[in-house]
């Protein structure tokens, strides 16, 4: 008897078939309908069994599946397939260490088994175990070469290890061996926007409208894309477009509370999030953004939580210089604080540090090589090193921007008592005696400018928000001209090279400036610092120096929602964009409030 005659006779092999067509359509519930009704008809099958986990699964059901894929194994323990499927399921419910030994089942009993490799590449990435991970997912990809799967678990697992051009590489593999697929192209896209390739991933997402018009894949990525530019007006329309597109999709959700969020529109953001987190509970990316929701306006007590997500988001290992500090009495026990992201991060949070050595820790520092001279002068550090030195023996050690939720800082018990750094007084006094003996020097308000941070040209994400917060120095020529008003360079980098606009005098000694120890002195004897969101800001807010920070519309989570001061320095003012890209009513702004201060 054929197989086609035995699936006329038997309908349970019938309907079987059926289910298979309607997954392989992408009709999960058709199918799950059809697998449930055959089960009923010979529940013990366990092939049956493991096609209705996959159902479910492909439906979010999770406790459904993972019941179907156990019932499965019971019928039939030697399924490679089914332990496979359960193992994926259980890395998605953030169960890696049990979904690591169904892999390992299913590998033993079939080493040849090319998706079981590729979840356990999926498990290694999960678990951060980026040096073993391209092994293993090159291995699948040996095993399967003309599936697309495996390419595209490959192209993920690289994509945070090696040169652009192999993830590519990958990717573009899996689009040629599935080219009527839209997941290979949504992948492709994905990655050229991570490397800041925006124009060549819009050209792949008119590819995708053509393939799946009706699918949103286009949409969400150009959304996407707009909100890195800061167009936040065309991405909040394309991001609505793509979920009327895909009601239910968590990543067009997550995409319409990006471009919410830059709008300055926190409540449908945080709703946007919560919802995506429903139907997505294993999203870091929807955790992590909602935890910038709620930090901005400043709901601590869930934002510190979800701000932790930032590590596995991104697949970043956590600072494994000693066991890891989540709180308790930290008296007589030695602990490691580590700077992560950027010098304003540490400047901010290492505020910290003396409080925990005031608990009775012996406290270390590992920081940016710039701030070591600064920071040796906290009070009760035992040492500080640079980030690119050994660490020190400790007992524990935590980031530095995850010690806001050991200590439970909320809105009104931020750590505010400024000033929190000092610099020499021998510099200080060597740098007064320059600024009194500068034309106009003695006597006259010395205002320091900032006018641009960090290019940050090997990260796509970031060097887009710096092109935001940033201006160039011929936009603050509006301030020129201000009697008893006098300005002096505190710009490091290229931008510092700008000529400067007419009329603008400015007096730059920064060539002489080393590291933040010597930044710190000179900003010690200025009477105001004008900055825009960069780590001098935070340098002048924690020694406690008067600082005007220029903030772009999209501002950063840390200076809250709608406020002209800042919780975390009480010396802090705020000029805030009303439109993003706006800055000229900003330095206006700035001028009336400079010339009322410099007025005799």
């Amino acid at each position: 008897m054929s197989y086609q005659t035995k699936s006329f006779a038997d309908p349970a092999v019938a309907l079987t078939l059926r289910g298979a067509a309607a997954l392989a359509e992408g009709e999960a519930a058709l199918a799950a309908s059809h697998f449930t009704t055959a089960a009923l008809l010979a529940p013990h099958r366990a092939s049956i069994w493991h096609n209705l986990a996959e159902a479910r699964r492909a439906l979010g059901q999770s406790a459904g599946a993972a019941q179907a894929y156990r019932h499965a194994l019971r019928l039939r323990p030697a399924y490679p397939k089914a332990w496979t499927g359960l193992a994926a399921l259980l890395l998605k419910s953030r169960r890696s260490k049990v979904a690591a030994r169904a892999a390992m089942r299913a590998l033993a009993l079939d080493p040849g088994f090319a998706e079981a490799w590729s979840v356990a590449g999926s498990i290694l990435l999960d678990r951060r175990a980026m040096e073993r991970l391209p092994i293993v997912l090159r291995r699948a990809v040996r095993l399967a070469p003309d599936n697309p799967l495996p390419w595209l678990a490959l192209a993920g697992g690289l994509g945070k290890t090696v040169e652009p051009a192999l993830p590519l590489a990958c990717v573009q593999r899996a689009v040629a061996l599935a080219p009527d697929r839209p997941a290979g192209y949504v992948n492709h896209a994905g990655l050229l926007i991570r490397l800041g390739r925006l124009d060549a991933a819009q050209a792949l997402h008119g590819r995708l409208r053509r393939l799946a018009p009706l699918e949103g894949h286009a949409e969400a990525g150009d959304s996407l894309a707009a909100t890195l530019r800061g167009d936040f007006a065309t991405a909040l329309s394309l991001a609505r477009h793509s979920l009327v597109l895909q009601p239910a999709s968590p990543a067009a959700l997550i995409n319409l509370s990006l471009a919410e969020h830059g709008s300055g529109m926190t409540e449908p953001a945080r709703r946007g999030n919560e919802r995506a987190l429903a139907l997505q509970p294993e999203s870091d990316i929807a955790r992590f953004n909602l935890s910038m929701v709620l930090l901005a306006e400043g709901d601590f007590a869930k934002g510190w939580r979800l701000y932790e997500s930032r590590w596995r988001m991104e697949h970043v290992a956590y600072p494994a210089h000693a066991p890891h500090w989540t709180g308790g009495n930290p008296a007589g026990r030695s602990l490691l604080l580590v700077a992560e992201q950027g010098q304003g991060d540490t400047l901010q949070f290492v505020r910290y540090a003396p409080m925990l050595a005031a608990l009775g820790a012996q406290v270390h520092l590992m920081v940016q090589p710039a701030l070591v001279r600064l920071l040796s002068g906290l009070p009760g550090i035992a040492s500080v090193r640079s980030l690119t030195e050994p660490p020190p023996a400790c007992d524990a050690c935590i980031p530095l921007l995850s010690l806001p939720l050991v200590f439970g800082t909320g809105l009104a018990t931020i750590p505010a008592s400024v000033p929190y750094l000092s610099s020499s007084g021998q510099e200080r006094a060597a740098w007064k005696r320059r600024l009194d003996g500068s034309p106009g020097g003695e006597g006259g308000l010395k205002v320091g400018l900032v006018w641009a941070g960090s290019a940050h040209d090997d990260q796509f994400v970031a060097h887009m928000v710096d092109r935001r917060r940033s201006l160039p120095l011929s936009a603050l020529a509006p301030l020129a001209g201000i009697p008893g008003v006098r300005f002096y360079s505190l710009q490091k980098g290229p931008p510092a090279s700008e000529a400067c606009p007419p009329g603008l005098d400015l007096v730059d000694w920064m060539d002489e400036v080393e590291d933040f120890a010597d930044t710190a002195a000179l900003v010690a004897e200025l009477d105001l610092v004008i900055s825009v969101d960069t780590s001098v800001c935070h340098l002048a807010g924690a020694l406690g120096r008067p600082v005007w920070m220029l903030s772009r519309h999209d501002a950063c989570w840390r200076w809250l929602r709608d406020r002209s001061d800042s919780p975390w320095y009480p010396t802090m003012r705020l000029f805030r964009q009303d439109r993003p890209g706006d800055w000229p009513p900003v330095i206006l702004r700035v001028r009336t409030a400079l010339e009322r201060w410099a007025m005799p």
